[in-house]
């Protein structure tokens, strides 16, 4: 028979890369089943839209948390749950769940020559709500 002392020691603690990634999962979880409940209560402006509204919310976070479930880098991981809260965010705020449109100043409309300086202006310039989508 073990002792339950050498039991105890027996076990492994995690470290704290591993706690981390463990908890960053359960937020990643956390917010997934927000939106899922979210996506359930939904009630659109117009009551006719409402079940097309609440299956494009379920279709938009799956196809997402699926295309992301291998990201391991942890700065991109914290980056994809800002997005995933902001477009909760606005969406609520809003009462609409397709992402925002984002529009450029004028000023930033520059010519041929100019292209690579205008992409990384636009890259530099999208919200964080909008990295994902192909807006």
């Amino acid at each position: 028979r073990i002792s339950l002392a050498l039991a105890a020691s027996l076990v492994v603690s995690p470290t704290p890369v591993a706690m981390a990634a463990l908890e960053r999962s359960r937020t990643v979880l956390d917010l997934y089943r927000c939106i899922l409940r979210t996506a359930r209560t939904w009630q659109a402006a117009d009551p006719a839209d409402t079940k097309e509204e609440q299956s494009y919310i379920k279709q938009e976070a799956h196809q997402l948390f699926i295309a992301n479930r291998n990201e391991s880098n942890p700065e991109r991981v914290d980056a994809l749950l800002e997005e995933g809260r902001s477009r909760l965010a606005i969406a609520l705020h809003y009462n609409n769940p397709y992402p925002r449109p984002m529009n450029l100043s004028q000023k930033y409309v520059m010519s041929a020559r100019h292209k690579s300086a205008q992409k990384r202006l636009h890259h530099q310039s999208k919200p964080i709500y909008l990295y994902s989508s192909d807006v």
